[in-house]
C-alpha cells in the first residue's frame, strides 16, 4: 500500500520539545522536514533537512515561503504566539489548519472562555472587578491571556491584590488581568482529541502543585494519569462540553481543559487548544492509544483526519504500568554550571521519557512559574510508594549545580497530598 505521506514537504514552526518524536514519524513515512522561525537554536532546526530564516509570525513572508518552497503542510507546534499567527495565514492560503482565527481568539481569552462555559452550564469561579467592595480573600490575579503560570499571584489582602493585579497586567499581551476567587491550588486536566467534528475523550489527570512565597504562588509539580475523578467528571460534564465544542465548530486538533476541584465541586478555569506545556501527547497516547502528533501531521499534510491506527510514540518494549505521571524538576535561583546524571536516569525502566528545558548556562530567576523548571521526567508506576521511590532515585541521580557548586535541584513534593 502506498504511503500517502511519502515525499510530502512538512514545514515545522515548533515542536522542539518533542523533536525526536517528529523525526521518528517523518523518517518512518519519508516526510521531508523544513524549518523556519524566530530562534535558529531551536530543536526543530536540528532535525530539518532544509532551514530558512523567516519569522513565523510575518504573514506575508510566510505565505511566500510556503508557496515558493512547495510546502505541502505546516505543523504549528505548541507556541501560543506562533499558532495565533499561523492559523490566520494558513486559513488565507486554504491549507489545512486544525483551528480558525475565531476559535483561537475565543479559547485563548480566559474571560471569553468562562463566559462560554457559563452559557453551557459549566461552573466557574467567582470574579471581581479591581474596585469591588465585596471581594472575599483569598483571590487570584492572573493575565487574561497568560500561560505557564506566568503572572499568577495568590492575594490575601488589598495590598497584595494591587501588587498581583499590576504584575498580571504587566505580563499580559493585551495588558488586561482578572481577579478570581481562590478555590484550590491543585486541579484536574481533561484532554480531548477531535476528528471530523467528533470529540474523543483522551485522558484526565490530577495536577499537584508546590508552594513558593514572596509572593505566594503555586507551581505544578506532578501530573498524574489517570485521575480517580475520571468517571465522575465525564458523567457530570461531557455532554455539556460536547455541545460547547460543536457550538465553536471544532473539528480537528486537541484540547486540554483545566478545572479546579475542591469539596466535591468543579470550576472550569481555562482551555488550551494545543498540546499542554508538559508535552501531553505522550501520556495521552500511553493511556488512550491516540497519537495526537501523528494525527496532527497527517491532517496538516493531507487534510484527512486519522487519530487511530498510527505507530506508537513509545518503543514496543516500553514498560506498562497502571499509572503515568510527569514529575517537574524545580530549580533554585541561579545560573546552571553543570547537569549530571541524565543518561543514568534514562536507563531507569520506569522513566519512559526525560525532557530538559534548561541547559548549562541557563539562568533561573524571577517570580515562580513553569519557566523555572529543569524539565520533566515521565514516569510509570503501580503505587504511590513506587512513585516515591522513583522520585528519590531522580534526586539521587540528577545533580544540577551552580558556579559555586551548590545544588539547584529542589525536592518540594508533598507526598501526603498524592492520591491514586
Amino acid at each position: 500500500m502506498t504511503d500517502i505521506l511519502k515525499d510530502k514537504r512538512l514545514l515545522l514552526l515548533g515542536g522542539s520539545g518533542w523533536k525526536d518524536a517528529i523525526k521518528t514519524f517523518a523518517d518512518r513515512h519519508g516526510i521531508v522536514l523544513v524549518a523556519t522561525g524566530n530562534d535558529s537554536s531551536a530543536g526543530i532546526f536540528h532535525i530539518a533537512s532544509e532551514i530558512y530564516d523567516v519569522d513565523s509570525t510575518d504573514h506575508e513572508a510566510m505565505k511566500r515561503l510556503i508557496q515558493e518552497k512547495n510546502i505541502d503542510g505546516v505543523y504549528v507546534g505548541g507556541s501560543e504566539l506562533v499558532i495565533s499567527h499561523a492559523c490566520q495565514y494558513l486559513n488565507e492560503l486554504g491549507m489545512p489548519c486544525y483551528c480558525t482565527s475565531s476559535q483561537w481568539a475565543t479559547l485563548q481569552n480566559k474571560d471569553k472562555f468562562k463566559t462560554l462555559c457559563r452559557q453551557f452550564g459549566l461552573p466557574c469561579t467567582d470574579e471581581y472587578q479591581p474596585d469591588s467592595e465585596d471581594i472575599s480573600f483569598p483571590v487570584v490575579t492572573k493575565p487574561t491571556d497568560g500561560h505557564s503560570g506566568i503572572g499568577i499571584t495568590i492575594c490575601n489582602n488589598a495590598e497584595e491584590l494591587q501588587r498581583g493585579y499590576d504584575i498580571a497586567k504587566k505580563v499580559s499581551r493585551s495588558g488586561t488581568a482578572m481577579i478570581e476567587q481562590f478555590v484550590n491550588n491543585d486541579s484536574i486536566y481533561a484532554y480531548y482529541t477531535f476528528s471530523n467534528g467528533k470529540a474523543h475523550f483522551s485522558a484526565l489527570d490530577t495536577k499537584y502543585s508546590v508552594k513558593y512565597t514572596d509572593p505566594d504562588a503555586y507551581v505544578a509539580c506532578l501530573h498524574l494519569y489517570e485521575s480517580s475523578l475520571k468517571d465522575n467528571f465525564r458523567n457530570r460534564f461531557e455532554d455539556k462540553l460536547i455541545k460547547m465544542f460543536r457550538h465553536l465548530g471544532i473539528k480537528e486538533g486537541s484540547m486540554w481543559l483545566e478545572i479546579f476541584y475542591g469539596n466535591g465541586q468543579y470550576y472550569f478555569n481555562e482551555p488550551g487548544y494545543r498540546y499542554a506545556g508538559e508535552v501531553s501527547i505522550f501520556p495521552v497516547e500511553y493511556v488512550s492509544g491516540i497519537n495526537q502528533l501523528a494525527s496532527d501531521i497527517t491532517f496538516a499534510l493531507t487534510g484527512k483526519s486519522q487519530i487511530f491506527g498510527s505507530d506508537s510514540l513509545f518503543p514496543a518494549d516500553v514498560l506498562r504500568k497502571k499509572y503515568y505521571c510527569m514529575y517537574y524538576m524545580h530549580l533554585a535561583h541561579g545560573q546552571i554550571a553543570a547537569i549530571e546524571g541524565a543518561e543514568a536516569l534514562r536507563q531507569l525502566p520506569q522513566c519512559v521519557r526525560l525532557t530538559f528545558l534548561k541547559s548549562v548556562g541557563s539562568v533561573v530567576k524571577g517570580p515562580r512559574c513553569l519557566a523555572q523548571i529543569l524539565g520533566s521526567a515521565h514516569l510509570v508506576f503501580d503505587s504511590v510508594e513506587e512513585l516515591r521511590q522513583i522520585v528519590d532515585t531522580i534526586h539521587q541521580t540528577i545533580h544540577v549545580t551552580d558556579s559555586d557548586g551548590h545544588e539547584m535541584l529542589l525536592k518540594k513534593i508533598e507526598w501526603e497530598k498524592i492520591k491514586i
